[in-house]
């Protein structure tokens, strides 16, 4: 069984190109659900792979969805991450025979996820907390009077 996340560099000789569409599991990355961070769609992968001179050129467009609780109200909150046009490049003299994408992916996967998510990109309970937040000190801009 051929792992759907190798490329085979002899597939991409003679200027071909190997067409990549597939949906993986998180688990096939070896990333695992946390108290508060959750995978719940198989990550979308499509893209290409081809050779230029000596070189293997992988171009994909990476789907995933994830739920957090909002940094303000705690409540679950499902958020699609894209990553749009991710290069992976590699030597040929560094691959014998596949590439293994895996790595690649799950480091570009657990970069995009945001540190915090907010419900409806302002939460409506953004208004109780407000008290809390810091105080905005009055600016001084000396120069803005002055005229050309």
């Amino acid at each position: 069984m051929q792992n759907k996340l190798h490329i085979l560099i002899h597939r991409l000789k003679d200027q071909k190109d190997e067409k990549i569409v597939d949906k993986i599991l998180f688990e096939e990355l070896d990333i695992e659900n946390e108290k508060e961070l959750i995978f719940l769609d198989p990550i979308q992968i499509d893209g290409k792979a081809y050779l230029a001179s000596e070189t293997l050129i992988i171009n994909l467009n990476i789907t995933f969805t994830i739920s957090m609780p909002c940094i303000i109200c705690e409540k679950f909150i499902k958020q699609e991450i894209e990553i749009k046009n991710l290069y992976i490049t590699e030597e040929l003299t560094n691959i014998k025979t596949y590439f293994d994408m895996k790595d690649e992916i799950r480091n570009a996967t657990l970069v995009q996820i945001p540190s915090f998510v907010e419900c409806m990109k302002s939460c409506p309970e953004r208004q109780n907390a407000k008290k809390y937040f810091k105080k905005e000190a009055k600016r001084n801009f000396p120069f803005s009077n002055l005229k050309e």
